[in-house]
């Protein structure tokens, strides 16, 4: 009489889910990435703030631009102390060729989420409309002279903003 043989491979038991322990490793290794993680992303509010800052910076000076280039194109007109352009207008002062300080707020495209409540006195742009005082540090200036052009610097850093 034969009888069978038993093979190693037909056996397999049968598992039904995870053990407690391989629960609790892979829960230890989400928590310590968790860990380092957390401390890069956890205040990027000053990051955000210079880098609107930065926009704004780069609106200005293209917009300044864009109209030295028509004021050169018109042929440097130097009949009046301004020159309008568009509606709603954007005024260039004729010595500069580049946009005033009011003009350079359209030129920009209005920058309607900052503070330009003294933009016109200063040419100083904050970053946040609702609080000019709570971000001393980070502005945008604008100015034009005829010896520099178009001149937008930012004075913002991350510990400042």
């Amino acid at each position: 009489m034969q009888t069978k043989q038993a093979s190693p491979f037909n056996y397999r038991p049968q598992q039904g889910g995870f053990t407690l322990i391989e629960l609790i490793v892979v829960i230890v290794i989400l928590g310590v990435l968790a860990a380092t993680a957390l401390p890069r992303f956890a205040n990027l509010a000053p990051d955000a703030r210079v880098a609107k800052m930065q926009g704004a910076r780069a609106a200005l000076m293209s917009g300044a631009n864009m109209y030295h280039g028509r004021w050169l194109a018109a042929g440097s007109p130097t009949a009046t102390a301004t020159v309008s352009y568009d509606s709603p207008a954007v005024t260039v002062d004729t010595a500069t060729g580049y946009p005033t300080l009011a003009g350079a707020l359209v030129a920009a495209g209005g920058l309607a989420d900052y503070d330009i409540s003294t933009f016109a006195a200063d040419g100083v742009l904050r970053p946040d409309a609702g609080s000019p005082t709570t971000h001393t540090g980070c502005t945008v200036t604008y100015t034009a002279s005829a010896a520099n052009g178009a001149v937008v610097t930012v004075a913002a850093t991350n510990a400042t903003c």
